[in-house]
């Protein structure tokens, strides 16, 4: 039978699929873009993040890691955007995991995913503030060659971040050129693990480029027509994000920073592209910590429900804000565990938009309402596809980029039971509004 498609003028689908409306409306097409690109900001986070692949492959394990990287997660976002025009909610990933999953099992699948969201939103803001931190402190020490940066200092300026960042969110040189061969063709693993596995690997840290791609739908309430602006912003998000993904390396390939100057206009510009990633991440995770106390799955819900007079969830803003000065005890106490928990920022992003997906494979796609964006036939290959790319990088991401790193910590299936917090909340958790 074919899907129908609600006119774009049609009724408030965020109000229909959400309950009662509460947040204002302050995005259009054109600002929900622009708050998805600059949460995505590929280029900075593909950056920070080009060891892995060059290690794991060396000019061609970055340049076809970025490619494949990007492929599966055109794929994965693809499936996430219809469903986000079907279900469109401030909850994003979790609300759209009750709608999706059988009523028997509905309820205990969209608390787990909505906790997931919580521990990925938290993870992401930790190591974007913290990265900006030690920034901070490392441009110091390059001016300064008698300080050394401790690990104190960087939790103090992470604090210090991250209280304006809540604030924010509250209101809203010469360098040889590389022979073409090397780049294109010299494989070079120096990563320990055999070269196939290695290439695996090396995708999995090109897969951070494109991550933060759901942001739009964490502001579905607050966005005109979501069923249709929201898709489209995730849409041209990961285009964008994919287009600028190569920036970092035309700069490495092209430019030579000779300078202390020059290290430090470009060190800024890194920085203040991070930073307004934090601030992103503080503005969506608030906007998802308030949708779960609306639906009991958060402790103190009646207090973090509440919106202040611009009809914003300040105080559940202000428990992203707790979480990140805890989350940085931990960084001072074990760098180790830290970087653990850090690692399932991408892994949980990933499983939280690839249950529903999975959930359409088994139960039908017949489940989803009308919408302004559908795959239509091509849907089942789609959801399929993403599903099938998650299970295999999941197993992925569970292994260090160098197989020397034998510490048990820094992998990631060590740090499970982080998943458990605040458990007993289910038995309150409803059905989400």
């Amino acid at each position: 039978m074919a899907e129908k498609h609600p006119d774009p003028d049609a009724q408030d689908e965020a109000a229909a699929h959400a309950g009662d409306q509460h947040l204002k409306r302050r995005f259009g097409l054109v600002s929900v873009i622009a708050f998805g690109f600059t949460t995505m900001n590929s280029w900075v986070a593909f950056a920070s993040g080009v060891a892995v692949p060059l290690s794991c492959g060396g000019g061609p394990g970055l340049i076809y890691g970025l490619i494949a990287a990007a492929v599966v997660m055109v794929v994965i976002n693809t499936g996430f955007a219809e469903l986000a025009s079907a279900f469109p909610s401030a909850g994003g990933q979790y609300h759209i995991v009750y709608k999706t999953f059988p009523p028997s099992s509905r309820r205990p699948a969209a608390f787990f995913t909505g906790w997931v969201s919580v521990i990925y939103i938290t993870a992401a803001a930790a190591s974007c503030n913290f990265f900006v931190a030690s920034s901070v402190l490392d441009l110091v020490a390059l001016w300064d060659a008698g300080y050394t940066p401790q690990p104190w200092h960087t939790y103090l300026v992470h604090v210090l971040l991250c209280v304006v960042a809540f604030l924010a969110a509250s209101r809203f040189p010469s360098a040889s050129r590389p022979p073409a061969d090397v780049v294109f063709g010299d494989l070079r693993n120096e990563s320990g693990w055999p070269d196939g596995w290695a290439v695996v690997v090396g995708i999995t840290g090109c897969l951070w480029a494109y991550s933060g791609v759901d942001a739009a739908t964490h502001v579905s309430e607050e966005v005109d027509n979501p069923s249709r602006n929201v898709p489209v912003a995730i849409a041209v998000t990961m285009a964008l994000g994919v287009v600028t993904s190569t920036v970092p390396i035309l700069e490495v390939y092209n430019q030579a920073l000779g300078s202390k100057a020059a290290t430090t206009v470009w060190a800024v510009y890194y920085m203040a592209m991070f930073y307004d990633i934090v601030i992103n991440l503080f503005v969506f995770g608030g906007r998802t910590i308030w949708s779960l106390a609306r639906d009991g799955g958060v402790p103190y819900s009646r207090a973090l429900v509440r919106l202040d007079a611009g009809a914003s969830p300040v105080s559940a803003t202000a428990v992203v804000l707790v979480l990140q000065v805890a989350l940085g005890v931990l960084y001072v106490a074990s760098t180790a565990a830290y970087s653990s928990f850090i690692n399932l920022t991408l892994f949980a992003l990933n499983i939280t938009v690839a249950l529903p997906q999975a959930a359409l494979l088994f139960r039908g796609r017949h489940i989803l309402p009308e919408r302004a964006f559908s795959l239509g036939r091509a849907g089942y290959v789609v959801n399929a596809a993403a599903t099938a790319f998650v299970a295999f990088f999941s197993v992925a991401f569970c292994f260090p980029p160098n197989k020397a790193i034998t510490d048990p910590v820094s992998f990631l299936e060590r740090v499970p039971e982080l998943w458990l917090l605040y458990l007993e909340q289910l038995r309150r958790f409803s059905e989400p509004q």
